[in-house]
């Protein structure tokens, strides 16, 4: 008697966890049909051309990772980014030759209604990446790159998330 019972609580809690589920979608997800409406509104963030190349860095990785492959936003909305970045030392040797730097980037963005110009959504990241000091100019250079395209990448990243969140937050707009 007991494991009848036990199995109807099982499958009455099995169902009860599907039927659940049924109601969750994914955040960039298809009903077969048609674009997800985040998809949608993502795609339609026209983002302005950046004067830095750190900017551009940004907008070049969110471009591609909002848009249709060779599109840019149609201007639904207009996404206003504003980076600063920094260079420091990390670690001194005793010669005080610097070993280690780190390479800050912060970024202020706001998101616009384009017809309006009403601000509707705003936010800051940032992102830190160390690199490695050597003798050799041309090889600082190639790291400090390096480390400015990887901090690009992870705050346009960060962003990305930030406005889908927010986009699937306010449901259909």
């Amino acid at each position: 008697m007991k494991s009848k019972w036990s199995i109807t609580v099982l499958g009455t809690i099995a169902a009860m966890g599907l039927q659940a589920c049924a109601s969750f979608q994914p955040l960039y997800g298809t009903n077969g049909l048609e674009q997800s409406q985040v998809v949608s509104d993502l795609s339609d963030i026209h983002i302005p051309p950046a004067k830095e190349r750190v900017g551009q860095l940004i907008r070049n990785n969110l471009i591609s990772t909002m848009s249709p492959p060779g599109q840019e936003g149609s201007g639904r909305y207009q996404l206003i980014i504003q980076p600063a970045s920094n260079d420091f030392d990390v670690t001194v040797e005793r010669n005080t030759d610097v070993s280690r730097r780190s390479y800050r980037l912060k970024v202020q963005y706001a998101l616009r209604d384009s017809q309006s110009g009403q601000r509707i959504y705003t936010g800051k990241t940032f992102s830190e990446v160390n690199y490695d000091k050597v003798t050799s100019e041309f090889t600082n250079l190639q790291a400090r790159n390096n480390a400015r395209e990887r901090a690009a990448l992870e705050v346009s990243r960060d962003i990305r998330i930030r406005l889908s969140a927010f986009f699937a937050s306010r449901g259909n707009s």
